[in-house]
């Protein structure tokens, strides 16, 4: 007898432990199915859930059953173990199901509740840059730069640059090529610009990605690779004080391994993290203003970065996990306006004849120096939805641009980096030497500062594909175009005003009354054209650089939806 119950109890036993395991396995399917739908409202998690559970034989309307879905944040840093999830936590990554039947025993005794418990996480990981557009990608002007900064000799075509700018590779695809295993090995990985090259050349000649102009953009890299690039080392991950390529926004940085970066978005950012805190170099640009030539040096303050994390903020700061900026630059630009038009006349009158007998020894330059620093702009990851395809995913973009520092005046091009920015000496506009020493100079009566305020800040939402047309957005694109010369025409005005001009003779300042009406109306002959054709000579250039004024592009690289995998 005792046999038979303990037989008969080994049956109920038995089919509450099948039925224990077939709930396990609902939970933890109805848990991926979930996570792989993640959105930071927790809309689609919760019908995805349901309707795989249907799928799986498991009905949460039957009489005994329930099925509950708790979206939140499984996090090992921030969160208790052992299952490291929290159901107030946000930006959510998270799905936790618990499903629950009523069991019946056969033969002993009432029925017992039995329930599973899963927790999936698919963290959503979008990468962007802000700044750098694809209509900067002239190839003289990325040569003409890219020799600046790392003193180099380049001579790639447009074309080859635009390969870069249409082509991507994976973190993971770095990882091997560096001979690493983890994220964080990469990130601490150091180099010069030249290995980077190197290493961006080897991943790419490994990676799975589809890229349509693989063999174009090899070759490009092999170039770059063997230039001898110069430069100091650096990180390829960022940290306080110590920039790098990356900056990740991630508490488990090995999700970023399947994120993609933009290879030429990735060069360039190298390029300005060599060279960021260094003296000012020049570019060969061969300028032309207005038919003007112009000299040009750049200083890189801050570089750009390539940001790769999640959306949402951090509940300990309340800053944003993931936000990237564009470069600070400092450019000095020097306008050679010619000397066409500028006779002796007025003060100068008596030594007209002198010029025309010795113009081999005496010289007279009309210029206009021109400084320009731009502050900080900022992209920051609001939120991310992913859906079935990769059109009907989202990222969602908050966007600030930053302000613009402009200068008319006589500001040396050897300040230090960290020195801040003034503009307090008046501009040199003309010069009259004798054998290169300066006798007469007409200066601004003061130096003339211009500021390009900051935009209001904006939302941009892109889809997950990548290579389309909304891979790049602009806001405040109206501002594009006229920003330089819209702030400095107020400048231009006290310039040809009266009392704009200062007249030195041997360095000391002498009264001119309206002796100066001549140089007056040649500035306003030149300085309409110069201003007007700076927006579409610098802000290629700026653009080329991660910098924009009045305006902030965004480049969002890729949206990568994550593979939901269980975690407890």
């Amino acid at each position: 007898m005792l046999v038979a119950i303990a037989a008969l109890g080994a049956v109920d036993i038995g089919n509450v432990f099948f039925v224990r395991r077939d709930l396990q396995r609902v939970a933890d399917m109805a848990a991926l199915a979930g996570a792989q739908r993640m959105d930071d409202q927790c809309a689609q998690p919760n019908a995805a859930a349901a309707a795989n559970a249907r799928s799986n034989g498991f009905d949460p309307a039957a009489g005994g059953n329930t099925l509950a879905l708790a979206c939140g944040r499984w996090d090992t840093q921030s969160n208790a173990g052992p299952s490291y999830f929290n159901a107030a936590a946000t930006p959510l990554n998270a799905v936790q199901v618990t499903a629950t039947q009523s069991v019946p025993y056969f033969f002993l005794g009432p029925s017992r509740t039995v329930s599973a418990t899963s927790t999936a996480k698919a963290t959503n990981v979008d990468q962007f840059t802000i700044g750098t557009t694809l209509a900067s990608v002239q190839g003289g002007l990325v040569n003409n730069v890219l020799n600046a900064l790392l003193g180099t000799n380049l001579g790639l075509s447009a074309l080859s640059y635009q390969a870069l700018a249409s082509t991507q590779i994976k973190i993971g695809d770095l990882m091997a090529a560096a001979n690493v295993l983890t994220v964080n090995e990469l990130l601490a990985t150091q180099v010069t610009a030249g290995q980077y090259a190197q290493l961006m050349l080897t991943a790419l000649s490994r990676t799975q990605v589809v890229n349509a102009n693989l063999q174009a953009s090899v070759a490009a890299l092999q170039a770059i690779a063997g230039a001898h690039l110069g430069g100091g080392t650096f990180k390829l991950g960022g940290q306080p004080g110590a920039p790098g390529v990356f900056a990740l926004g991630l508490s488990d940085t090995q999700a970023a391994a399947d994120a993609k970066i933009n290879v030429f978005d990735a060069l360039m950012v190298a390029a300005e993290v060599a060279a960021a805190g260094k003296p000012a170099v020049d570019v060969a640009t061969g300028l032309q203003l207005a038919g003007q030539g112009a000299r040009l040096k750049l200083q890189v303050i801050e570089p750009p970065t390539i940001v790769i994390g999640e959306a949402g903020t951090d509940p300990k700061t309340g800053a944003w996990r993931t936000q990237a900026n564009n470069a600070q630059i400092r450019l000095y630009v020097s306008v050679d306006l010619g000397t066409t038009g500028l006779s002796p006349t007025g003060v100068l009158l008596p030594i007209a004849p002198l010029v025309s007998l010795v113009q081999n020894l005496i010289q007279v330059d009309l210029s206009l120096p021109l400084t320009l620093q731009v502050a900080t702009g900022s992209a920051w990851l609001q939120s991310t939805s992913c859906a079935a395809s990769a059109a009907a995913s989202r990222a969602t973009l908050g966007v600030q641009p930053g302000l613009a520092n402009l200068c008319i005046g006589d500001v040396p091009t050897d300040l230090p980096a960290q020195q801040t920015f003034a503009c307090n000496v008046p501009a040199t506009l003309a010069t009259l030497g004798v054998l290169s020493a300066p006798l007469l100079q007409v200066k601004s009566a003061v130096a003339l500062p211009a500021v390009v305020p900051k935009a209001s800040a904006a939302t941009l939402t892109f889809n997950g594909v990548a290579g389309d047309a909304d891979d790049y957005q602009t806001t405040n694109s109206n501002a594009v175009g006229s920003v330089i010369a819209n702030a400095l025409s107020g400048a231009a005005q006290s310039l040809t005003g009266s009392n704009g001009l200062a007249l030195y003779v041997l360095g000391v300042s002498v009264p001119v009354g309206t002796i100066l009406n001549p140089v007056v109306s040649v500035l306003l002959n030149l300085l309409g054209p110069v201003l007007s054709s700076l927006d579409q000579v610098v802000v290629p250039l700026l653009n080329l650089l991660g910098v924009q004024l009045g305006a902030a592009t965004v480049h969002n690289l890729a949206l990568t939806c994550g593979t939901a995998q269980t975690v407890y």
